[in-house]
């Protein structure tokens, strides 16, 4: 239970840092590695709706704050590039939260059948 909530604070502690580092392009690479990593450890030790979790929240915290002012700032110039840009990292901070959720229901509905069964 201590090693789960170590895990989960590592996850909380890394996405907001990893979202700056996506936000600035030239990281990108970076967060790609260290979201992977977490991935394939949080798989490995069967938390990864936790990691995705964890991960996920701040570093959706982190996207939307700075996505929601440079969104609106890029609607109003004509550089479409840039409200894309933007608009997929939203997209996939709420991937990650979305899917950590749909991890966790999954496997609460597999357990459920468990016990009830």
């Amino acid at each position: 239970m201590v090693r789960r909530v170590f895990w989960v604070l590592l996850c909380l502690l890394a996405g907001g840092p990893c979202a700056f580092l996506a936000l600035e392009f030239i990281g990108l690479p970076i967060a790609a590695l260290v979201f992977a990593s977490l991935l394939f450890i949080g798989w490995r030790h069967n938390s990864l709706a936790e990691t995705l979790l964890g991960f996920g929240l701040t570093y959706a915290i982190e996207v939307f704050h700075v996505a929601a002012s440079d969104l609106a700032w890029g609607a109003q110039s004509p550089n479409a590039g840039f409200v894309v840009y933007f608009a997929a990292h939203v997209v996939v901070a709420a991937a990650i939260v979305l899917s950590g959720f749909w991890v966790l229901l999954k496997s609460r509905a597999k357990t459920s059948e468990v016990g009830a069964g």
